[in-house]
């Protein structure tokens, strides 16, 4: 049978985030002369990424291919889904299409950057079908930690794409209706062609456990609480919020809300219906100071262990309106995003310090995962009967998982993809296969407003937290003899042998500048470099240590 020669374009899929790290969710897909872009997240500073604020995506192929950005469809209102918005859309003001409360989410933080005005917001509902290009998309309502989460079914000449974004199979959550299982079950019969799967929890047995399993807990602890109770949980999590403003009525207590986020993101949820506050419910943080202390539950951002949160101040106690005392009891309701264990870890030493009762997983039943875990993603397998299958969303051990499960739930192994960032896939009448790789990688916001900055100046905090600085200083004289020199040190070795190791450095460093003949480079630059290379080599054979070294050098005026 001889093949047309009108072949359909075919159908590139390019991760530009989100695969081997959390976070950073970030999908690139292209029919033709049309280019689709699913979820724009952030990823959160580690302490391998000192003094910066936000990690984005790179985006470099968006703008190789700025005209042929249709639009950025958002699965749902996490910040590592939608964080990165204003960053991108200063660049490519294209639509940007999400379910209400994904957009109402996201029109708070254009608003802080100035861009709600610049920017077009079309709001989609689960069920909609619509057309952005070359593509079709159809919304199907899934469950998550949060309400208006949707999975997106892309229609290409090639078949259908199914991209869950993040999911959980919960068949009665607090807000919103359930999974549309029925709905997937349909599309499985008809044909996926390809399956992009979230794998946070891939390597996790069973089932996560439905929203309202953690309201017994919660209930328990509310109960007879004879101080504060604080809730720490994430702001955007209006399961987990509505179950706490719910128990809070019972128990005949003020709901408390602390720090920004959790204000705007609770205030936003009431005014679009995904969350039943009776203002008497609600109490400002000014005043709590006028409420018995057991007639409190105060809700707050923070179970992250952000250094600047509202629970980091009240922990340390330098919080303007809140304090916690003995006989508080704190709920930190949140899985603790790997690299954050440090922090959520010294936050609940000093709440014990402080003689509050910390709950707080394993320890108490007081979180459920907003992720499927393993038998949650074998059953969508079943569902939906992908060709082909591509996991996503995770480190690469999750993603390996995840493959595992796809080849069990009888995904052929030729047939599954396990990408990384930056692997082009493609799809086409002979199939499926990696065809190309692009440079990816992250692009990092200083978090003290300077804006962005490279990966070496990351590399030179790391190392000045590490091996500190030295500094040679010399003075020249018009004739560019030396004349005055110091060597200075900062957390490098501060000990009497390291007195000795320092002045054996200062003289390895006269000396070097003393063997200049009058033919040599004397330039400033020149003996910088002397400097620095003369001290490195002199560390590398005398200490452990690479501290980091900054000539500097005085020459005459005029000189």
């Amino acid at each position: 049978m001889v093949k047309s020669a009108h072949r359909a374009p075919h159908l590139e899929v390019l991760p530009l985030g989100g695969l081997g790290e959390f976070g950073l969710n970030m999908m690139a897909y292209r029919l033709g002369s049309d280019v689709l872009v699913v979820d724009c997240g952030i990823m959160f500073p580690s302490a391998d990424t000192p003094g910066v604020d936000l990690l984005l995506p790179d985006t470099s192929y968006l703008e190789a291919h700025r005209d042929l950005v249709r639009g950025i469809v958002l699965t749902h209102g996490h910040e590592d889904h939608i964080g990165a918005l204003p960053f991108v859309l200063r660049e490519h003001a294209v639509p940007v299409y999400g379910t209400r409360l994904t957009l109402g989410m996201c029109r708070r933080r254009l608003e802080e950057h100035g861009l709600v005005d610049k920017v077009e917001l079309r709001e989609v509902a689960p069920g909609e079908r619509i057309q952005i290009g070359a593509f079709e998309l159809e919304f199907i309502y899934v469950s998550h930690s949060l309400a208006d989460a949707v999975a997106i079914a892309i229609g290409t000449p090639q078949g259908v794409v199914l991209h869950t974004g993040d999911f959980k199979i919960d068949e009665g959550p607090p807000v919103g209706p359930p999974i549309d299982l029925k709905r997937l079950g349909e599309l499985g019969q008809r044909g996926v062609l390809c399956l992009l799967s979230d794998s946070t929890n891939a390597e996790v047995p069973g089932r996560s456990g439905p929203e309202n399993a953690v309201s017994k807990a919660f209930d328990e602890i509310l109960r007879d609480a004879p101080g504060r109770v604080f809730l720490s949980c994430f702001t955007s999590s209006t399961h987990r919020l509505q179950i706490a403003l719910d128990l809070a009525a019972k128990h005949g207590r003020k709901a408390v809300l602390v720090g920004r986020s959790m204000v705007e993101n609770v205030a936003t949820a009431i005014e679009l219906g995904y969350l039943r506050a009776p203002s008497e419910t609600l109490w400002p943080v000014e005043d709590v100071d006028r409420l018995p202390r057991p007639k409190q539950l105060v809700v707050t951002a923070g179970s992250q262990g952000e250094s600047m949160s509202a629970l980091a101040q009240i922990a340390n106690g330098s919080h303007r309106f809140v304090s916690a005392e003995p006989g508080d009891r704190v709920i930190l309701s949140a899985r603790v995003i790997p690299g954050n264990e440090r922090a959520v870890n010294r936050i609940v030493n000093h709440l014990f310090k402080l003689g509050c009762e910390v709950y707080y997983p394993p320890r108490s039943e007081v979180h459920v995962s907003g992720h499927g875990c393993a038998e949650e993603l074998a059953m969508l397998l079943r569902l939906l009967r992908p060709r082909y299958f591509v996991p996503i969303h995770g480190e690469w051990r999750q993603l390996h998982h995840h493959a595992k499960i796809a080849r069990e739930n009888g995904v052929l192994e030729k047939d599954v993809f396990l990408a990384e960032d930056g692997d082009m896939l493609r799809f086409d009448e002979d199939g499926a296969s990696v065809a190309d790789k692009i440079a990816t990688g992250r692009v990092l916001v200083d978090g003290s407003g300077l804006g962005l900055v490279d990966d070496c100046v990351v590399r030179d905090r790391k190392r000045l937290a590490t091996s500190g600085l030295v500094v040679p200083m010399i003075s020249l004289s018009p004739s560019s003899e030396l004349e005055v020199s110091d060597l200075l040190s900062r957390g490098f070795i501060e000990s009497e042998e390291g007195e000795a190791l320092l002045a054996e450095a200062h003289d390895a460093m006269l000396s070097a500048v003393r063997e200049l003949s009058p033919a040599d480079d004397r330039s400033e630059r020149a003996i910088e470099e002397l400097l620095e290379t003369t001290l490195k080599r002199f560390f590398r054979k005398k200490s452990v240590r690479r501290p980091v070294i900054v000539p500097v050098v005085v020459a005459p005026e005029g000189r």
